[in-house]
């Protein structure tokens, strides 16, 4: 039998992982007499709980160079597992740099990301820290009937810069989850749907409900090339971003567009952040708060109860570029106050909007609409 150290010296991951490959329906660790240190990946098994104490740290060793966990049977599938406390702390600066910036050749599966879940059914991650990842904190790819909550995001650096690296990160194939009260700023997307990545496949019912941050990089981004994202409600938002909020966008160049339908944004709180030159990589081009990028095809989106007070940047709130067209957009409630000099138009529209329906709209800082698109018809 392995022996579990806690001592911050010693390799737990042999420890416990025999408690997990046990059987039993839930591994408990005490607290450490210092920290828990992984030298390899832990594997959880369906119908399991791993816990830790709430604020019992357990830290990737130097070198380890791979996730901290993952389910057992990615080929076969996991479910009704759950992973719940502790201090996740991946120590990026003791692993390689992050494979997005720095490619390995020699490690092709090192992806920086510090748990991975692939094929997954009803499980839920709660009441935890995730510490200096290298990538993303949480990988879901393929993965229905989820609950990931009450997590704290505390990021320090990058290795090597403070980019690329997300919080909640879902792929393809990604249905029915609520992921609720995230805080803490991620040096990437805090929340990102992502259905052309992984296993790439459609996106759909999907709730966010509660981020709090303060310069972060943004709320929530929905990415769509070839497969829909649907039926998507993120709400109660509370932060501040120097990239944007909500981005719906397309990224991955190609002629196909990329396809939206039932989306809420509301209840959102936001304006932007100071841009630092370390955390941008992709130009000056500064973004709105809730972006909708070009080439899309969205059917139907809601944004309401939208305030935001500005004084950093002059960007729109709210923004349809080129070449995207909404079928039917709802605004209601949005209110956009600035100081000084600051004049951001409320919402710029250089696509096509079908059908725009939109009441309660106050600008006390300049146009409430405007941009070269084009509006089909409007009612109040």
């Amino acid at each position: 039998m392995a022996f579990l150290y806690g001592d911050g010296i010693h390799d737990d991951q042999p420890a416990i992982q025999e408690l997990l490959d046990s059987g039993c329906c839930e591994v408990a660790l005490g607290v450490p007499k210092a920290h828990y240190l992984l030298g390899r990946t832990l594997k959880i098994h369906s119908f399991q709980t791993l816990r830790l104490p709430r604020y019992a740290v357990i830290r990737m060793a130097d070198g380890a160079n791979c996730p901290m966990l993952e389910n057992a049977d990615p080929l076969n599938g996991n479910r009704d597992f759950s992973l719940i406390g502790g201090i996740w702390d991946y120590n990026n600066r003791g692993q390689a740099e992050n494979p997005i910036q720095v490619p390995h050749p020699e490690m092709p599966e090192y992806t920086g990301v510090m748990f991975y879940f692939y094929n997954v059914k009803h499980l839920r991650v709660a009441d935890l820290t995730c510490k200096d990842p290298v990538n993303f904190c949480l990988t879901l790819d393929r993965a229905s009937y989820f609950t990931v909550e009450n997590l704290t995001f505390d990021f320090n650096h990058g290795n090597p810069t403070a980019v690329n690296m997300d919080g909640v990160h879902l792929d393809g194939n990604c249905h029915y989850g609520l992921i609720r009260n995230l805080k803490g700023a991620c040096y990437d997307d805090l929340v990102a749907l992502n259905a052309d990545e992984g296993s790439d496949g459609p996106i759909s019912h999907i709730e966010v409900d509660g981020i709090f941050c303060e310069d972060c990089h943004s709320a929530a981004r929905l990415l769509s090339v070839k497969n829909a994202v649907e039926d998507i409600h993120i709400h109660n938002v509370h932060g501040t971003f120097y990239q944007y909020c909500v981005g719906v966008t397309k990224y991955y160049p190609g002629k196909t567009a990329g396809y939206f339908d039932g989306l809420v944004f509301e209840n959102i709180h936001a304006s932007k952040a100071m841009r630092y030159s370390f955390y941008q990589k992709d130009g000056t081009f500064e973004f709105p708060l809730i972006w909708f990028e070009k080439e899309l095809l969205i059917k139907n989106a809601v944004i309401r109860e939208v305030y935001r007070r500005e004084t950093v940047s002059q960007v729109p709130l709210i923004c349809v570029e080129q070449d995207t067209t909404v079928e039917n957009l709802c605004l209601s409630n949005i209110v956009q106050e600035s100081d000084g000099n600051l004049r951001p138009i409320l919402m710029e529209n250089q696509g096509h909007i079908q059908a725009l329906r939109a009441r309660g709209l106050r600008s006390s800082c300049g146009e409430t609409i405007s941009g070269g698109g084009t509006i089909g018809s409007a009612l109040e």
